[in-house]
């Protein structure tokens, strides 16, 4: 049977279907009849009576303990805590004592440090006050510096005098009023008014330009050149002027302070560390002396650590 017989098979039984059920209505099922709901029968709720709520039902109250029933719990709890307590030699007991002991050698060891960082914050603040004042009469007196320095190659810086000097300092930056300084600075410039002139050959020129730059002084150089175009000599030309200063610096973390110093009493760098009560008017006056070029006992007092 191919599938056009079978659509018209499918037909025939489908028009068969309808014809039975005009005449006798749908066809039994084995299903069981379900209830049939008439509009009389539905009943809703009266909105407009007022709703009445369950009672509700109240816990029994418990009895209050008497006193005497009172005592007799905070009793057996005290004897119960008593016999639960960690003797004296008991793990929990020496945990505590080292851990008090510890808190009582902190809280010691900040109220130290606290001082000392106040003490290293004084002497700074007053090593600026001191040489503030200082540097502003030394701009208007110009003292003459009888000091002569020698520059690598045998170079002699002479017969200079006092240009101009300044101070400052910084704070260590917290948001807190109570602030610290940081470190103080003093800068200045000494000078004869001459210029010097120095001749280098091929192999020490470079070395010595470089040595002019270390030293921030400024300079011109005449350079003759050979039949190649090379460098064979040159000729320097510099003022007679020596830039100076140093700084007072605070070493919270260490308790104490580090003076470094550039170009004072000699080329180079010097690094001393002081310790607060070392800021004091002796040593401030033997400081100034030593930049001043004059006879001090600085560099007895407080030996080089750099």
């Amino acid at each position: 049977m191919n599938s056009s017989d079978n659509k018209a098979a499918d037909t025939s039984k489908l028009l068969e279907d309808i014809e039975t059920f005009s005449r006798q209505g749908p066809l039994e099922s084995g299903e069981p009849a379900k209830p049939e709901i008439h509009r009389d029968m539905l009943a809703f709720p009266d909105l407009n009576k007022p709703h009445h709520e369950k009672p509700k039902v109240q816990a029994p109250v418990k009895p209050s303990p008497s006193p005497g029933e009172t005592m007799s719990r905070e009793a057996i709890s005290r004897e119960a805590m008593s016999r639960n307590a960690p003797g004296e030699n008991s793990m929990l007991a020496r945990l505590k004592q080292q851990a008090e002991s510890l808190k009582k050698d902190s809280g010691q060891r900040t109220v130290e440090q606290e001082a000392r960082a106040q003490s290293i914050s004084t002497a700074i603040g007053a090593a600026f006050h001191y040489l503030d004042e200082l540097i502003k009469q030394l701009n208007i007196i110009k003292p003459f510096i009888p000091k002569e320095f020698v520059f690598p190659g045998n170079i002699l810086f002479a017969e200079m005098g006092w240009i101009e000097g300044a101070a400052d300092f910084r704070m260590v930056p917290s948001a807190s009023e109570d602030r610290r300084y940081e470190s103080l600075t003093t800068r200045f410039r000494i000078a004869s008014g001459k210029n010097i002139v120095v001749d280098r050959e091929l192999t020490t020129v470079e070395p010595f330009r470089k040595l002019l730059h270390d030293f921030s002084i400024i300079f011109t150089a005449e350079e003759k050149m050979n039949a190649r175009n090379i460098v064979e000599r040159a000729r320097f030309t510099f003022p007679c002027e020596i830039k100076a200063g140093f700084v007072l610096k605070a070493d919270y973390e260490m308790g104490n302070l580090v003076l470094r110093t550039r170009n004072i009493d000699r080329f180079g760098m010097m690094e001393f560390k002081l310790q607060p009560d070392d800021i004091c008017q002796e040593t401030l006056d033997e400081l100034t002396k030593l930049f001043l070029g004059e006879k001090s006992r600085f560099l007895q007092m407080f030996r080089r650590s750099a």
